[in-house]
């Protein structure tokens, strides 16, 4: 298909020869490019705020690292107490298991525990270490949909004019 895009930061140049389909437009192959790094994009791509980006730019300028791990989080994101969290990182520190969207957990230190491990507590650090007035009750955790990168790839299609 053949037509001009300047919606989204293309040239207004008409297409002729192969052409890059995305974000609802028709690009110049070496148009199409990560609003940030300029390098022609193929393949996956991420948008935010209706620019493209590369997926290593997009990371390093809008997503989120994991608290335990450090590494970038693709996919769900874990919340509790305003931090992330990849959901294989976060475990309750009495059974191993890992926190359910929404369930009810408990903080305290860097400490996760689930509610109903929280009698199995002792043991775990010195006895002042879990006294009731310094526990902070986390009301769930939040699955953070804006870094589900999951639902933001996108597989470029080339067509030919």
């Amino acid at each position: 298909s053949s037509g001009i895009n300047a919606e989204y930061g293309g040239c207004s140049t008409e297409i002729t020869g192969r052409s890059v389909v995305a974000m609802e437009s028709d690009w110049h192959v070496e148009c199409f490019a990560c609003y940030y790094c300029k390098v022609p994009l193929s393949g996956e791509y991420m948008v935010k705020d209706g620019h493209p980006y590369c997926e290593s730019d997009y990371l390093n300028l809008f997503g989120q690292k994991c608290k335990i791990c450090q590494q970038f989080i693709v996919g769900r994101v874990l919340q509790a107490g305003g931090v992330s969290y990849h959901n294989s990182c976060l475990r309750c520190q009495v059974c191993s298991k890992s926190f359910a969207e929404g369930q009810e957990i408990f903080t305290q230190d860097g400490i996760f525990w689930h509610t109903e491990c929280e009698p199995y507590l002792e043991g775990f650090g010195e006895s002042e270490y879990f006294e009731d007035d310094n526990e902070e009750e986390v009301p769930g955790l939040v699955a953070d949909d804006v870094a589900d990168l999951d639902d933001q790839l996108e597989d470029l299609k080339i067509e030919e004019n």
